[in-house]
């Protein structure tokens, strides 16, 4: 769980609260074009020698393999700019989130906020939300389920307060 120094963030006052959570992104750009130059160099050379050896119909199923790990890296590298806010400041609670190409913003009364956290078993399959006015919201998708369930209970003493 990661809590994100305020004196960071533009327009928070210094006595908010606020979360931020991203995506594990453990591979840079650079490290993936290593990787991905890497086993395309391993798989055509396994494939060209099968091809010498009379197999010829495997270099296009390399092709496929490589191109689809090209795929799956670049749709990776997409989802770099992913992100989820929640800021409490004052009797506000504001989320905000981006996935892919959407991004939206949610504003709550702090006063009317509920956390929700549903789990499957004890403490697996976590969910959590904030609901008020009719209107939940998922939060915490970035992260584990021990992390949700930490995150959960701040929210409760952080809205209790």
């Amino acid at each position: 769980m990661e809590q994100v120094n305020t004196e960071d963030c533009e327009g928070v006052s210094a006595g908010a609260f606020v979360f931020q959570s991203r995506p594990n992104h453990s591979l840079t750009h650079r490290q993936q074009q290593l990787v991905l130059w890497s086993l395309a160099t391993v798989c055509f050379a396994t494939a060209s020698g099968f091809a010498l050896l009379g197999y010829w119909l495997i270099l296009p199923f390399a092709g496929l393999e490589i191109g689809l790990l090209a795929w799956a890296l670049e749709t990776l590298r997409s989802r770099e700019g992913d992100y989820e806010t929640l800021t409490i400041e004052g009797d506000v609670i504001v989320l905000e989130w981006h996935a892919g190409t959407h991004g939206e913003r949610r504003e709550m009364n702090r006063q009317w906020a509920r956390v929700i956290c549903d789990c499957g078993t004890s403490g697996r399959n976590c969910r959590l939300s904030l609901s008020s006015h009719g209107r939940e919201t998922k939060v915490g998708q970035y992260l584990s389920d021990e992390a949700r369930l930490q995150l959960a209970a701040t929210l409760r003493r952080k809205l209790q307060a």
